[in-house]
């Protein structure tokens, strides 16, 4: 099953962090992302601020249909930065690998449309 079409999971809060390994595993399914302080992190140019600021409006939307949010923010005036990592569990959850596949397919899904 592809990693996008899974369900999230509404309450993790009384499972384990995912192991290294996991991550590992994981981490091959969404290439565009890298793993960078114990975070799921992804870095994304557009071409000024006010395009920067629409992006970010645009994830935040998104990942607040899932009720899963990531830690987002714009730096250098024009690169969103969206990182992914459960507190609820004080490390990543596949949850966290699930949005970021479903992000990466949606923004593929708008291919040609600036960033």
């Amino acid at each position: 099953m592809d990693l996008s079409s899974e369900a999230i999971s509404p309450d993790v809060a009384d499972t384990a962090p995912l192991t290294r390994r996991e991550i590992a595993d994981l981490a091959s399914e969404v290439p565009d992302w890298s793993i960078e302080g114990g975070r799921l992190c992804a870095r994304f140019a557009c071409k000024e601020f006010c395009d920067a600021v629409k992006f970010l409006r645009e994830v935040a939307v998104f990942s607040a249909r899932e009720n899963h949010l990531p830690d987002i923010g714009i730096h250098e005036g024009r690169f969103v930065y969206v990182a992914w990592y459960t507190y609820a569990i004080g490390g990543l959850s596949r949850n966290d690998f699930i949005m970021a596949a479903r992000l990466s397919g949606w923004l593929r899904s708008r291919q040609g449309a600036d960033l």
